[in-house]
């Protein structure tokens, strides 16, 4: 079916509600009032996999603040030795990204209702009760999946692949249900360079996928990984591939989103400026530079990285729920929840330009004075990275030892050496990602949720949004408070002062040994 909507006025008075005109390839069927996003999820019940992670708390959060009625939101937690579902539900929600809502909707918390399960195991390792309990939901996002670059094939299928069978599988049976929103990433199909809103040619058949992740031996399986995914760059968009191609079979059958975010960085407005829990995308790197740790890089300065802010691709998640509940099953819906060419990032911007922002904020924790040199090629990179970031490492961790404490700065070298090597793919290539379904949400949307469900984003510019995510990271992932800044830029003057005598001592070093090595020799 297709769908035009148009919001109605009368009598020179803007109606709350609009109205929708549901076609099919034949006639107009009817015409039925179109409900706002907070009005279409009163008393619905939602359905989250994946809620405890990065995303899916955001998703969590909007939901309860933003559709204040909406009805139990049931999130898939995985069990955990030595904590209860309702123990981990109730760690999540501790979290600031959930302050505005304790302040708005304190009464709305007790509306999140943690379902033991885990999207790995068949039929989600939901029990009878579970399974009764969520009968009537309305609502499914399916926002659960490993994104480790280098997990085994064979555990990559089960969870993103035949997880996304399961949910779709069980989805079947809710006789409410109005949509399905599968989040996959825009770059499932990564050896593509420009990616249009659709679904691509299959690289493998999902079914033989899953059936031989079942069966074949685990090392066996591991060394056919390479040719059976065709050499992907990794294992995680392979398998995110697959899941869309589920989606393509059943959207017939299912009113299915598939809801493809870029790189999601921290929130831009809501409900905090700046919020992030994880060290994936260009905060990792921001934070990296500006304590110290990481000090060389080899990527192409030239190549933008496209990144969307959290709170904006929820949003649109949303609203895309939304307006499939009104369109209804028959056709899928594919969203590049992307950024425009215009408002992404170069490297050269994220690692040169953004530097006076770790300057203006630094980190307590800062280890030396944030700077280095961009590697010209991968042999220069290894030489500098040992130079600048191993020994370094080495000396530092001898002096932990010697007062006593756990050295470490080593290990996370290596792990610093094995991310970048993970990236290369990302970092030497560049992506065109087509974006109009993504950007005619925003038209779709009634004006009474135009402010609520805004996805306009890099509002203030791209220097005050990546000030934002330095901060994010301070605040959220090295647990700063930002009364600690003025202590922390006087420590950075001192690192500043250390690195320039170090930088000294070891040019006239350098300079001595080739006097004596050198000059000495050739004039004596």
């Amino acid at each position: 079916m297709l769908v035009d909507y148009a919001v109605r006025t009368q009598c020179g008075v803007q109606c709350s509600v609009g109205w929708v005109k549901v076609r099919t390839k034949s006639a107009i069927m009817s015409s039925v009032p179109l409900k706002g996003i907070p009005e279409t999820f009163a008393g619905a019940d939602v359905f989250i996999t994946g809620g405890s992670g990065f995303m899916g708390k955001v998703l969590i959060e909007k939901l309860i603040r933003s559709c204040p009625d909406v009805g139990q939101v049931f999130v898939l937690v995985r069990p955990r030795r030595g904590k209860s579902p309702e123990e981990r539900i109730a760690e999540l929600v501790k979290v600031p990204l959930f302050d505005k809502v304790r302040e708005m909707h304190p009464e709305n918390i007790q509306k999140i209702v943690p379902i033991c399960g885990d999207c790995s195991e068949l039929k989600l390792g939901l029990d009878e009760e579970s399974l009764k309990r969520m009968e009537n939901v309305q609502f499914v996002f399916h926002a659960a999946a490993s994104v480790r670059f280098d997990d085994p094939l064979e555990k990559a299928i089960l969870l993103n692949t035949r997880g996304t069978r399961e949910v779709i599988h069980w989805a079947t049976t809710l006789k409410s249900l109005k949509a399905v929103v599968h989040i996959s990433t825009t770059y499932s199909n990564p050896e593509i360079f420009e990616i249009e809103e659709r679904i691509y040619p299959a690289k493998m058949d999902w079914r033989k996928a899953i059936e031989m992740a079942e069966n074949v031996d685990s090392e066996v399986f591991q060394t056919m990984s390479q040719k059976l995914t065709g050499f992907a760059p990794n294992t995680y968009t392979f398998t995110k591939g697959l899941a869309e191609q589920i989606c393509n079979d059943y959207h017939k059958e299912l009113p299915i989103v598939v809801f493809r975010p870029s790189v999601v960085t921290n929130t831009e407005e809501e409900p905090v400026h700046g919020w992030i829990d994880n060290f994936n995308g260009p905060v990792g790197l921001l934070v990296g530079m500006g304590i110290g740790l990481m000090r060389t890089g080899y990527v192409n300065l030239n190549n933008r990285i496209n990144c969307i802010p959290a709170d904006v691709s929820i949003k649109a998640m949303i609203i895309a729920a939304w307006k499939k509940a009104n369109e209804g099953p028959g056709q899928l819906t594919v969203i590049n929840s992307a950024a425009e060419v215009h408002k992404t990032a170069d490297y050269n911007f994220l690692i040169y330009d953004a530097r006076y922002v770790y300057y203006k904020h630094p980190m307590s924790q800062v280890l030396w004075a944030p700077g280095g040199t961009h590697a010209p090629c991968k042999y220069v990179y290894y030489l500098l990275f040992f130079l600048y970031q191993v020994v370094p490492s080495m000396f530092l961790d001898m002096a932990l030892k010697a007062r006593g404490k756990k050295p470490f700065l080593l290990k996370l070298q290596r792990k610093v050496f094995d991310a970048q090597m993970s990236l290369k793919y990302f970092t030497d290539n560049e992506w065109v990602f087509k974006t109009d379904n993504f950007r005619n949400l925003a038209h779709d949307l009634l004006e009474s949720d135009r402010e609520t469900f805004s996805i306009a984003y890099m509002c203030l510019g791209m220097q005050e949004y990546y000030r934002r995510c330095i901060l994010g990271g301070r605040r959220y992932l090295m647990r700063e408070s930002d009364d600690t800044i003025p202590a922390a830029k006087e420590k950075l003057k001192r690192l500043l002062m250390i690195n320039k005598i170090a930088k000294g001592l070891f040019f006239a070093l350098l300079a001595y040994i080739l006097y004596k090595t050198v000059y000495v020799p050739y004039f004596a």
